[in-house]
């Protein structure tokens, strides 16, 4: 395919997702509900119901870069400070969320009559969190930088290394039927190393880098300067195992608190909101639901579905509470965490080369993301508009060791 018809076929691609895609978004909004829901409407129609929605890599590459560039604007809007406070909560959420989702996962493939190897595939498809339709569904409530917004990320930037780990971790055994316990502590210490290498150095030089941009004589000298950074961090990310997305969530959250950026933060915003929207309109136009829908398989599709929420709300909720977060701030986080998209697919895709797991394990994973990301915004409105403000309770364990007991 020539240049020129790659071109048509993304202008195409995008004239459509923001035609029609915004459309449904102010229809959703007239009708209060969350509009990133108009943007999954406007996918199926365009991909499933009418078939017109040009599929290719390069839709598929802008669509990514558009979600990249939302997960670095995230990070620019995320409180530095308050994001280092929540870490240790977001740790041990991260621990409890991802261990109830494996393991019910895996007690529904081993309840199903699936071999061990393949019921763990199949807790690896439900363990990790997407937060790319989470952080649009709260910025279009105007909660990214609340208390639970700051959680969510925390969390999600720890789940996406959990999640990497697990897929090494349990690929690992498919293969040799013994667990590398070297080579997992390998790949979570570079990926954990990058993201937290990138998040301190830039933190302590942005001030000087804004400085510096500041006395260059091009147009938009601080914007250019940020977004070539996040570009090539990015990029650079995928060689320490890290998702681009996430390395843009780092590289944001380094400069979130650099003097002098606002107007530059404000413009990255508006390309953020724009493009995301490819992303999304792109990703409900890609699942063929219709497909995946095998009477045969019904009561095991209703487990997988069934365990995607309740390991998230059991997992994430509870844990939240645990660690101090009141009951409706637990909830909030819980919800935010139901979305799952790139990692379960991921996981999927891994478990059927291998063998372990059929078709049947791929349409569900299919089914949980459609599922979960059509049914997160709502829930996350509903629990934002209810109950009590954002709250920490009292963590008895931190008072006790600050004060020398135990």
């Amino acid at each position: 395919m020539g240049y020129e018809a790659v071109l048509v076929q993304l202008l195409m691609a995008l004239g459509l997702a923001l035609i029609v895609g915004k459309a449904f978004e102010e229809l959703f909004a007239r009708i209060r509900y969350p509009p990133i829901l108009g943007d999954l409407v406007a996918g199926v129609l365009l991909g499933t119901v009418f078939n017109i929605f040009p599929k290719g890599e390069a839709v598929d590459a802008f669509a990514w870069f558009g979600v990249t560039l939302l997960l670095f604007y995230a990070g620019l809007e995320t409180r530095y400070g308050e994001f280092m406070k929540s870490i240790r909560r977001a740790g041990l959420v991260t621990i409890g969320e991802a261990l109830a989702a494996f393991g019910l996962g895996t007690l529904v493939g081993l309840a199903m009559g699936y071999s061990l190897v393949s019921s763990l595939f199949l807790g690896t498809i439900l363990e990790a969190t997407s937060v790319s339709l989470t952080v649009r569904t709260l910025m279009d409530l105007g909660k990214l930088r609340s208390l639970e917004g700051t959680a969510i990320l925390a969390i999600a930037v720890l789940d996406d290394i959990s999640s990497l780990l697990t897929i090494a971790v349990v690929t690992s055994f498919a293969l040799l039927h013994q667990i590398e316990i070297i080579n997992a502590i390998q790949i979570a210490a570079l990926a954990l190393g990058f993201w937290v290498g990138v998040v301190l150095l830039f933190h302590k030089v942005n001030n000087r880098i804004v400085k510096f941009s500041r006395k260059l004589r091009i147009t938009e000298p601080t914007l250019t300067v940020l977004l070539g950074i996040f570009a090539l961090l990015a990029v650079t990310a995928k060689d320490f195992r890290v998702s681009p997305l996430i390395a843009a969530y780092a590289i944001g959250l380094a400069f979130s608190d650099a003097r002098g950026i606002q107007q530059a933060v404000d413009k990255i915003k508006s390309m953020a909101v724009v493009f995301s929207t490819m992303f999304f309109v792109n990703s409900a136009a890609r699942i063929d639901f219709l497909t995946a829908l095998k009477p045969e398989y019904a009561v095991f599709y209703a487990l997988m579905i069934a365990a995607a929420f309740a390991g998230k709300l059991l997992g994430g909720g509870l844990t939240s509470f645990i660690v101090g977060y009141s009951k409706w701030s637990a909830l909030r986080i819980a919800a935010g965490l139901f979305p799952r998209a790139e990692f379960c697919i991921i996981a999927a895709v891994a478990g059927q080369s291998l063998g372990v797991i059929g078709p049947e394990a791929y349409f569900s994973a299919i089914l949980i993301v459609l599922i979960t990301n059509f049914a997160a915004p709502p829930l996350l409105k509903l629990v934002f508009s209810h109950g009590p403000p954002s709250a920490l309770r009292s963590w008895k364990l931190i008072s006790l060791k600050r004060k020398g007991v135990g």
